[in-house]
């Protein structure tokens, strides 16, 4: 596997691109809980409502007694597959493994002397997903930006074949993420992250890594790994080498990009 790593960085490079990242924020070694759900066209307007008045309140009280870092609600705009079973798509960031259990302990503190067994039942209804997944992420560079979190978000699911996780890691470590920076302080994109998914798994499943791409346009959704974007970091770079580098490393199963409804951090 000594091909994959053909396409070095100069060092000066990599210490500049680095530099400029050292203080942004990220979620590296975080964990990561998706839960993949479907709504009705007709209960579109009352999921909306019920979101305000009882979904992010109970999220909320999550992040204050620190079980959640970050909750995020997204559209699928785009779909990877025309038999997508789900249209929304539910994200939530913990530091342990363990946030995302007894959601009804956690926040029984939070709503004493309140309704607290109604909130719950909408909430259970309401984020009631198809499937879910849970995923630790691998690697993460994120805007310092602390407004309204990017309106775009493309999620990439990978499989990497057995053996070849550590070598597909050490590519995106090493050759994808100073890509990412480099689209980042060109403007193109507010973030990257790569991540490794935890369960469900085995070979039917279809997948075990994925990367996230933030977006705050559509127009920056078009372009990657451009050979212009290739060639402004290392001009030495082969371009056919580059793209067969990758493609040995993973399979893109699907690709998928989802628009931002709601969040709470």
């Amino acid at each position: 596997m000594k091909n994959l790593y053909l396409v070095i960085f100069p060092a000066a490079v990599l210490f500049s691109l680095f530099s400029t990242i050292c203080t942004a924020q990220n979620h590296q070694g975080y964990y990561m809980n998706v839960d993949y759900i479907h709504v009705e066209q007709a209960d579109l307007l009352t999921f909306k409502t019920n979101v305000e008045e009882a979904i992010k309140p109970i999220q909320q009280a999550r992040i204050d007694s620190d079980n959640l870092k970050e909750w995020y609600l997204y559209r699928v705009a785009y779909p990877g597959s025309r038999n997508t079973t789900y249209n929304h798509v539910v994200i939530s960031i913990s530091s342990e493994i363990c946030g995302f259990e007894d959601i009804s302990n956690q926040v029984s503190v939070s709503f004493q002397g309140e309704d607290i067994d109604s909130m719950l039942s909408t909430y259970f209804d309401l984020m009631a997903p198809n499937h879910s997944e849970l995923w630790r992420i691998n690697n993460s560079v994120l805007s310092t930006d602390e407004a309204k979190p990017s309106r775009y978000f493309s999620m990439d699911y990978m499989r990497v074949p057995a053996g070849m996780e550590y070598a597909y890691q050490m590519m995106e470590d090493e050759i994808a993420r100073p890509l990412h920076e480099l689209r980042m302080e060109l403007g193109n994109m507010k973030g990257w992250e790569l991540f490794r998914l935890i369960t469900p798994g085995g070979a039917e499943y279809g997948y075990n890594f994925a990367t996230g791409n933030y977006f705050e346009s559509l127009r920056n959704v078009e372009f990657g790994f451009t050979e212009e974007l290739i060639r402004q970091s290392h001009p030495d770079t082969n371009i056919g080498e580059f793209n067969e580098n990758i493609e040995k490393a993973r399979d893109l199963v699907r690709s998928e990009l989802w628009e931002l409804i709601d969040y709470v951090k």
